[in-house]
């Protein structure tokens, strides 16, 4: 309808996937990473999960157009199947032959076969099943078994499995235990940031090659917040607003056109948010209460999923525009991205940010809350009741606490464990609360504070912070206890390869902690500016965690 109106051949905003228009977020590629590094270890399975709209199914075009031609793979995109025809679906994906009246054991037996041919030509063979949230628990458990083949060494075949927040919910089921243990590399996919948003926005449309400045900085500021960064949302809004500019004969959507746009589309998605909507104000933060209501019948007890209200409340802490408290002692500006990409640079309203501070501290008094903020970054929903370090276990996660003051943990040593981490602060003026660490980098320091993001510098963090902090981890092979001189066992066979990787020396056989394995660790710890007292205690093994780059949420993005 617009095309002619705008020049342009093609539609930017259409909401069919198109390798034309594939834009990859800092956590798209994230999740591509953790993707691709999975398939490289000897696990069994891949998981990646986000909200409808997210972008999964961009990731797993991506993927299969980074595997190398010595994979083959097989995708599954209806998986509404009973174990057997997933059987079928396999081998027909495979392009292998089958009787039409093959038994179960028939497929078994053929899929084994093909697989042990793949691997004895060099092949790896690839399962990749998207809406796997639709999988029956007794089709996840064949999935499982089919991941029993393998050789000395490797699986035969590695399964990738792409859902909606509710496959978690899925795989916590006692009967899946065993599924769930062999998820080696999981990730749950954030919507954009308001930054991400303005640069998707015109990034489609200079795939396009239009001519025209189409979107200005308040309208992608209002597209940010009004779609909470959600792919598919921002496509049907941008598309309903160029047909709008087009009915009025203008070629830049302004402001009021794009709520206009966004009123007109979302109130066929979601229920309006009253900070956003009838107002016209938009908030520095908010959690959308459409979503959380989603989440109501989902709370069976410990509900170990990734269910609506957490993917709001991300969305609400990732989404919206960070409170830059340094504004409070001095100048900067209200966000965190550059004022020329949101609004006309001004003095921040000093007031206004301390009204934000202290309403947000107001609402973390109590450390539950800010350890449920812990355990969602992990993906992990918890009641209050059990946001406590002894939930950690039945997620196969630790709890590491460090209580002590005086115990000379600084900001720096908790960037080098690069995990999240529950920190209790201190004010003059508001008392004691409690914050997540949540990103770390030179410039500054977000914490995560009563459902607001905010931006700090160092400086205001080390005045704020009392000097304790809890963290989750997951330890290797799911034992916390040190490592140390003298032992034996698959634990420190496992320290001595990784020592070895990350030193760069040739890999050795080692199940027996002596001095080979003693020197190794050593030094590790000595260019960590680690105590090099030779034990591979909890710090010790947070550090390697991150060094290796391990699964799970960091303070500082990994590169893709």
């Amino acid at each position: 309808m617009y095309k002619d109106f705008f020049g342009i051949t093609e539609a930017p905003f259409s909401i069919v996937p198109s390798a034309r228009f594939l834009y990859l977020s800092d956590r798209h590629r994230e999740a591509l990473t953790h993707l691709l590094n999975g398939l490289t270890d000897g696990g069994g399975f891949g998981l990646l999960t986000g909200e409808v709209g997210t972008g999964k199914t961009t990731v797993l075009r991506a993927l299969i157009a980074r595997l190398t031609q010595d994979t083959q793979v097989a995708v599954i995109l209806n998986p509404a199947l009973s174990a057997q025809e997933l059987l079928a679906s396999i081998c027909d994906e495979l392009g292998l032959t089958y009787p039409e009246t093959a038994s179960y054991k028939k497929l078994m037996d053929t899929i084994y076969q093909h697989l042990l041919s793949n691997h004895s030509d060099g092949r790896q063979t690839l399962l990749l099943i998207d809406e796997a949230q639709h999988l029956m628990p007794d089709v996840l458990e064949q999935l499982r078994l089919l991941t029993n083949l393998e050789t000395e060494s490797r699986k035969l075949l590695k399964v990738v499995l792409i859902g909606q927040p509710e496959l978690q919910q899925l795989l916590q089921q006692e009967r899946l235990r065993q599924l769930a243990q062999r998820i080696t590399s999981r990730y749950h996919l954030l919507a954009l940031t308001g930054q991400e948003v303005s640069e998707y926005v015109h990034y489609r449309l200079r795939a396009v090659n239009c001519l025209f400045a189409v979107f200005d900085d308040h309208a992608t500021a209002v597209i940010a917040k009004r779609t909470q960064g959600i792919p598919r949302l921002i496509n049907l809004v941008c598309d309903k607003a160029m047909q709008l500019a087009y009915q009025q004969s203008t070629h830049q959507v302004s402001k009021a056109l794009m709520s206009q746009a966004c009123d007109e589309v979302l109130s066929w998605h979601q229920p309006s948010n009253p900070a956003l909507g009838a107002t016209g104000r938009e908030s520095m933060a908010y959690v959308p209460s459409s979503v959380m209501q989603h989440l109501t019948a989902l709370t069976l007890g410990i509900a170990v999923a990734l269910g609506g209200y957490w993917f709001a409340q991300q969305q609400a802490w990732l989404s919206s525009e960070k409170v830059a408290l340094d504004s409070l002692v001095e100048p900067v500006s209200r966000t965190a991205q550059p004022p020329s990409e949101v609004e006309p640079q001004v003095r921040p309203n000093i007031q206004s940010e301390a009204v934000l501070l202290a309403q947000a501290i107001a609402q973390s008094r109590s450390d539950r809350d800010a350890m449920q903020t812990l355990y969602r970054l992990w993906g992990y929903e918890t009641s209050l009741s059990q946001a406590n370090c002894s939930t950690s276990q039945r997620l196969y996660l630790s709890c590491y606490t460090d209580s002590s003051a005086d115990s000379g943990a600084t900001i720096s040593g908790l960037a080098l464990i690069n995990r999240p981490a529950l920190m209790k602060m201190h004010s003059e003026e508001y008392g004691d609360y409690f914050a997540v660490l949540y990103r770390y980098s030179r410039e500054q320091v977000e914490l995560l504070v009563g459902g607001q993001r905010l931006a700090v510098s160092h400086a205001w963090f080390e005045r704020h912070w009392l000097g304790d902090y809890t963290l989750l981890w997951r330890p290797p092979l799911g034992d916390k206890t040190s490592i140390r001189f003298g032992q034996r066992g698959e634990r420190v066979e496992w320290l001595n390869q990784q020592l070895s990787t990350l030193l760069g020396e040739p890999m050795t056989s080692h199940n027996r902690f002596d001095q080979s394995v003693l020197d190794k660790l050593r030094r590790f710890q000595q260019s960590q500016n680690l105590s090099a007292d030779g034990i591979a205690g909890p710090k010790t093994l947070m550090v390697l965690d991150a060094a290796l780059d391990l699964p799970g949420p960091t303070l500082q993005p990994r590169e893709s």
